[in-house]
């Protein structure tokens, strides 16, 4: 059986989906932008960690550097250069909170409202959402995103339903922002890519237009003290794709899964932090700058809706 409970992250609901027979979880917390802060399943009746999650508010409100630790990235995923662009013939500014550029949207902060809450033998179901009107002049659209999380058995999956309510088109890129860890350092950690291109970008992490040839981790290869901050364009042989995250001494394979199409997961980011505790790998619907160089970017016509999927399992 699986339950639901709600637990105080100092002076926040956090919302846990639990699986009442193997003790696995997920945390959310939807008064910052539906955070994912915690996701613990189950291998060989073992528990493991597989987020590093905010430990606090303060961590989780961005007063020190902020990670953006388990955040919805919404409406837009990564950098948008020097927070500026133009869409149908008209520019548009937005805060520039990475140096010189706009990063990883503007919901990661901001109230989502629980609309469900759900339990079968099976599996735990919290719907959130939030309704987007205008708030910023960078981004002057009206749209609802809905959150679907799943919890089931070594497994969690969250979709994403975006739908304009504007009177006009608008662009629109999604995307999630885990650090995920099995426990070890990730120089002992080895990692596998599905079939990618890689992204050329230049000093400050902006695409130039041009791809790498990079197959690093078409095979699993050790990360070893490797340093990444690189966008891969995925193939989209497959509607389902995954990406793994091996650790061998303890027999964990950690593999995030993104669905893959016309309008889907079709990016994936990979960011080694310094500290090496963990790696973040980032399901993203768009490259870098994307409001600018339209590359994987979707734009709803007004009352039209997409939907996005990824999840991860432990294997």
């Amino acid at each position: 059986m699986f339950h639901i409970v709600s637990e105080d992250f100092q002076g926040l609901e956090k919302i846990k989906l639990v699986n009442s027979r193997s003790g696995e979880y997920l945390s959310v917390i939807p008064a910052y932008g539906g955070n994912i802060n915690e996701l613990v399943l189950s291998k060989n009746n073992q528990l493991h960690a597989l987020i590093e999650g905010d430990l606090d508010s303060e961590q989780l409100a961005g007063k020190h550097n902020h990670a953006f630790r388990g955040s919805k990235l919404s409406p837009f995923p990564n950098r948008i250069k020097d927070g500026s662009y133009v869409f149908d013939g008209t520019r548009f500014t937005l805060p520039q909170n990475d140096q010189i550029h706009a990063l990883h949207g503007l919901l990661w902060n901001i109230p989502f409202t629980i609309l469900e809450k759900r339990t079968t033998a099976h599996d735990a179901t919290l719907i959130l959402s939030c309704h987007y009107q205008k708030t910023n002049a960078g981004f002057p659209f009206d749209y609802t995103i809905v959150l679907t999380y799943i919890l089931e058995a070594s497994e969690f999956s969250c979709q994403t339903t975006i739908t304009n309510h504007s009177l006009s088109a608008m662009p629109i890129g999604d995307g999630w922002h885990p650090y995920l860890t099995t426990g070890s350092a990730i120089n002992e950690l080895k990692l596998k890519l599905p079939s990618v291109k890689k992204i050329e970008t230049n000093d400050s992490l902006i695409p130039t237009g041009r791809y790498i040839r990079d197959t690093t981790f078409e095979l699993a290869a050790p990360l070893e003290d490797l340093w990444l901050d690189d966008c891969f364009e995925l193939d989209p042989i497959q509607r389902i794709v995954e990406t793994c995250l091996i650790d061998e001494r303890k027999d964990l394979t950690l593999v995030l899964w993104q669905e893959v199409n016309a309008q889907g997961y079709n990016f994936i980011h990979v960011y080694t932090p310094p500290h090496r505790r963990s790696i973040a790998i980032e399901p993203t619907s768009c490259a870098p700058d994307a409001f600018n160089n339209k590359n994987g970017l979707m734009v709803l016509n007004p009352q039209e809706s997409v939907d996005l999927l990824f999840g991860i399992r432990l294997e």
